[in-house]
């Protein structure tokens, strides 16, 4: 069985290069390199190494996805008939999307794969921002970049930024967390002699951005309100100190889950008073007040240590998707009929018990009690009092 050695290129030029790669791609009979837009690549080329690179695979193809399977089954085909260099550039094991299919080629035991040297960007991009990857760092791709990635308590690297798109992409999703003037950097060709970083803020960022292979973002990790306001951690700790005994609240500290059962109806009350009123601006400060029943009684659990906030998170994502297998599995529906059948099997599965009728008839009565309240503002023991009238005639 042949095998594909992939070997990274590093982040600049070939100054940079360790010598052990460079001859080994000097001595190649045939390399291959996803791109030519490297200055590695560009310096073997001048140098007479005979290359064949993938650039016209982008062109051709009209997703990542498409180029890079198709780049993947030309070097396998390739290593059919003999061993095959590959270049990529920084290191071969950092956000290359190649390297992944060809391990995954190498698993199924269609082929050899070796990893060699290469220095990633990461390197030359702490070095040139000094960041201190010691107070907390992560890496997001910026090509499958989610709101739901991002960490305002981390310094934060994105990759697969290459033009003024795809910034301006993720500048949209980085806009839905940090505050419009939080600091960003573009930092292009880090390491080399061409560095250039571009400081600006997230709402102008896309406003200066070169065309280049060698684009990262950096987000500097933030600190305020605005962000622990949004944090689940930041509220989880928040309620922790509000029931502890040593330093909490006098009120907090000594509620039970019974001494809080009719403060969930309160709320409850508030919460469909909002909705009949259309007013989104009271309906979010009281979902907000939902929210804080949960965490309330989460810290209360966590205290007296029989569970915490992420065990009833996690109950609840475990039975939403169990009972959705028409969604994220294989079940299908066609009607109402068949959907209530797919729920009766997954809570009958979970041993859950159907509602009984007494369940049902108190929320539909308490329910309408109260949008009589609300839109007639009477009393509910007045209403309570009409409807058994009208029960008896």
């Amino acid at each position: 069985m042949n095998t594909i050695r992939i070997i990274g290129l590093g982040t600049s030029d070939i100054d940079k290069m360790p010598l052990g790669v460079y001859k080994e791609l000097k001595a190649a009979k045939q390399l291959y390199v996803r791109t030519m837009d490297h200055p590695a690549a560009e310096l073997l080329k001048e140098e007479g190494a005979d290359i064949t690179a993938f650039d016209s695979y982008y062109e051709e193809n009209d997703t990542f996805e498409g180029t890079y399977e198709r780049i993947t089954d030309t070097l396998l085909q390739a290593a059919q008939s003999g061993d095959v260099l590959y270049a990529v550039p920084g290191h071969p094991m950092v956000y290359e999307t190649t390297t992944e299919r060809l391990l995954e080629a190498a698993a199924a035991g269609h082929v050899k794969v070796e990893i060699a040297g290469g220095q990633s960007f990461i390197d030359d991009v702490i070095t040139a921002l000094k960041i201190p990857v010691n107070e907390n760092f992560q890496l997001l791709d910026g090509t499958a970049l989610s709101v739901n990635d991002l960490d305002y308590n981390k310094h934060t690297l994105i990759t697969q930024v290459y033009d003024q798109l795809s910034v301006s992409e993720v500048k949209v999703t980085l806009l839905d967390y940090y505050n419009y003037d939080a600091p960003v950097y573009l930092v292009d060709k880090a390491g080399s002699a061409d560095e250039n970083i571009i400081e600006s803020t997230i709402s102008e960022v896309d406003f200066n951005v070169p065309d280049s292979n060698l684009l990262c973002m950096f987000v500097p990790k933030a600190a305020g309100e605005q962000y622990n306001n949004r944090s689940i951690a930041h509220m989880i700790h928040v309620f922790d100190t509000l029931v502890s005994e040593e330093d909490g609240c006098p009120w907090d500290s000594v509620q039970t889950h019974e001494s809080l059962e009719r403060y969930l109806l309160e709320e409850s009350y508030e919460v469909i008073e909002a909705i009949e009123k259309e007013d989104d601006d009271g309906l979010v400060e009281e979902l907000g007040d939902i929210l804080l029943q949960v965490a309330l009684h989460a810290a209360i659990g966590k205290k007296e240590g029989y569970f915490d906030f992420y065990d009833v998170l996690s109950s609840l994502n475990k039975k939403v998707v169990h009972r959705h297998p028409h969604v994220f599995g294989d079940e299908t529906v066609e009607n109402m009929d068949d959907l209530n059948e797919v729920w009766a099997k997954a809570k009958a599965a979970e041993g859950k018990k159907p509602k009984v009728k007494h369940e049902k008839e108190y929320a539909a009565s308490v329910l309408k009690w109260m949008k009589e309240t609300i839109h007639h503002d009477k009393p509910l023991n007045e209403i309570i009092t009409e409807d058994d009238r009208h029960e008896t005639r």
